[in-house]
């Protein structure tokens, strides 16, 4: 049975997007989200074989959703939903599997949902050269973190505190400050006011 996942803080993108996942491509089990909160904790129960969230969620960076559907399940097909600038770019780097125009008609939906479920990366190709450029830039400080690592820093500047933080991501109060610790440590930050302003300035929130 082919489940889905769908993320997205307006309920007509989420109507949408459930009606081409049931109606034009046969899935048999869709939910719905509002939250990366209300996602998260779900996916703790159950697993989905296709992810698609929004990258702007009030609570949470898409791009952190992506990270840590990924370190669930890394088997389940993830697409981006949004209509941000750079979003494709963040999204691939993030592991996504594709990316969707949060205005897309059901037919652009239905053909890049087949695509990624088939195993392809969907991204616009007037994009790729952006996205190597981003990839292979080593001058990123990002890249000295881990995908977890990475994932804890988006919930720390966004306000999340050490125990939510445990929650959302199945893990330790003690293996949260670990984290926070290596992350300090290797970006050289004194205080969480340094962590969020290099999120900000990375895009990373």
């Amino acid at each position: 049975m082919s489940s889905a996942l769908v993320i997205d803080n307006q309920r007509g993108i989420r109507a949408t997007a459930t009606t081409a996942l049931l109606k034009a491509i046969g899935f048999e089990d869709v939910r719905v989200a509002g939250t990366a909160t209300e996602a998260l904790m779900g996916l703790r129960t159950q697993c989905a074989d296709l992810v698609m969230v929004d990258s702007e969620l009030a609570d949470l960076p898409g791009d952190a959703v992506v990270e840590e559907v990924l370190k669930i399940y890394p088997a389940t097909r993830v697409l981006v939903l949004t209509g941000v600038a750079g979003a494709a770019e963040r999204a691939l780097l993030g592991g996504a599997h594709g990316y969707l125009d949060r205005g897309a008609s059901i037919d652009v939906m239905e053909y890049t949902i087949r695509a990624a479920m088939s195993g392809y990366a969907v991204f616009p190709q007037a994009w790729l050269s952006t996205i190597r450029r981003a990839a292979s830039d080593p001058a990123n400080p990002t890249h000295v973190l881990s995908r977890r690592e990475c994932t804890v820093l988006r919930f720390l500047a966004t306000g999340h505190s050490n125990k939510a933080i445990g929650i959302l991501l199945g893990i330790s109060n003690k293996t949260v400050s670990s984290h926070k610790m290596s992350i300090m440590t290797k970006l050289g930050f004194q205080s969480l006011i340094d962590l969020a302003e290099f999120a900000r300035r990375h895009q990373l929130t």
